[in-house]
């Protein structure tokens, strides 16, 4: 019984030991802003090591709210979304490595955004 006991603990510490190793990874927040006015922007978002990056955008008031996300090479990923919706998610594929911005716009402040991989 003694063997079973301090097996399973060897397991726990090895798993443990091995989530807070991967945690930082799976957690990065590279960069976000969150403004008062009805557009926001972020840059020089470095890191990034290439791949699809996500990004985090929310604006106030109705009508059509944008956001922009620009990289190295000319890499350019946009989309459009409806303000009244609330905050929401996207992604940009086949972004290369690098330095991001980002930058939203909508009809009403304050607004969000953020890049995250």
């Amino acid at each position: 019984m003694r063997k079973i006991f301090s097996r399973g603990a060897i397991v726990t510490a090895v798993v443990g030991a091995g989530l807070v190793l991967a945690s930082p990874m799976a957690m990065a927040e590279p960069g976000s802003a969150t403004c008062s006015l009805s557009d926001c922007e972020i840059s020089g978002v470095d890191g990034f090591p290439g791949g699809t990056i996500a990004v985090d955008a929310d604006v106030h008031g109705v009508g059509i709210g944008r956001w922009f996300v620009w990289g190295p090479n000319g890499y350019w990923c946009e989309n459009t979304f409806h303000a009244s919706a609330g905050p929401a998610s996207w992604v940009c594929h086949n972004a290369p490595a690098g330095v991001y911005g980002a930058r939203v716009e909508g009809p009403q402040g304050p607004s969000s955004i953020g890049l995250r991989w």
